[in-house]
C-alpha cells in the first residue's frame, strides 16, 4: 500500500438529496435539446422526456438495460456512495462513464465473493481502465478467451457492489467482498 494517489482536481457534482435532477434540468435549460435525446451528466445518463424552458428528464433506473424512470432515488444513492467512497480515500474523481467498458474475467459472476476490481490507465476508445477479476483465478492471462468486455453500466446493474468505486483513480484495487481498498502505482 502506498500513500495517497496524486489525482487532478476535477469538477464534481455536489451531493444533496434530490439535487441531480434540478442541476441537470438547469443545465438543459441553457442549451438546445430535443425530446428523446439522452445526455451524459457526470457519470449518469438522463433522457429528455419534455423539452422547453423547464425540461423534464428521466434517469436510468439501474435495474434493466436502457430502462428510465422519473424516480431519481437510485441515481442519487449511487452518487452519494461514490462521493463517500472518494472521501474515504481522500481522492478526487477520475472520470469514466457508464458507457465505457471494463475487461472482465470469464470466471466472474455477480454471485461470487472472491471478486476484485482494479483500475489502470484507460486505453483508447471506450476503455475505462477497469478490470474485473477473481482472486486466485486459474485462467491463462495471455489467452484472450479468458476475458470479455462489458460496459460499466451492465456491470453495475448486475453487481451493485461496484458502483461506489467506478470513479476511483488508476492504481486502485478494491476487494468487493471485504470492501478493502489498496493502491498500487503503475
Amino acid at each position: 500500500m502506498g500513500g495517497k494517489p496524486k489525482v487532478p482536481l476535477l469538477v464534481k457534482l455536489p451531493y444533496h438529496p434530490m439535487t441531480m435532477k434540478p442541476l441537470a434540468e438547469r443545465f438543459l435549460s441553457e442549451r438546445s435539446h430535443k425530446v428523446g435525446e439522452t445526455i451524459q451528466f457526470g457519470w449518469f445518463v438522463f433522457k429528455i422526456v419534455e423539452s422547453g424552458l423547464q425540461p423534464r428528464i428521466q434517469s436510468l433506473d439501474f435495474r434493466q438495460i436502457a430502462s428510465f424512470t422519473d424516480d431519481f432515488t437510485e441515481a442519487e444513492r449511487i452518487h452519494s456512495l461514490q462521493t463517500e467512497a472518494l472521501k474515504r480515500i481522500a481522492a478526487s474523481e477520475s472520470p469514466c462513464s457508464l458507457r465505457q467498458s471494463a475487461l472482465v474475467s470469464v470466471s466472474y459472476s455477480p454471485e461470487r465473493n472472491d471478486v476484485f476490481i482494479e483500475r489502470q490507465q484507460a486505453g483508447s476508445g471506450n476503455d475505462s481502465g477497469w478490470y474485473v477479476g477473481v482472486f486466485d483465478d486459474n485462467l491463462d492471462m495471455n489467452d484472450t478467451a479468458s476475458f470479455t468486455h462489458r460496459s460499466l453500466y451492465e456491470l453495475t446493474i448486475h453487481d451493485m457492489r461496484m458502483a461506489p468505486f467506478w470513479l476511483f483513480p488508476p492504481g486502485s484495487i478494491v476487494n468487493l467482498s471485504k470492501q478493502e481498498i489498496q493502491f498500487k502505482y503503475t
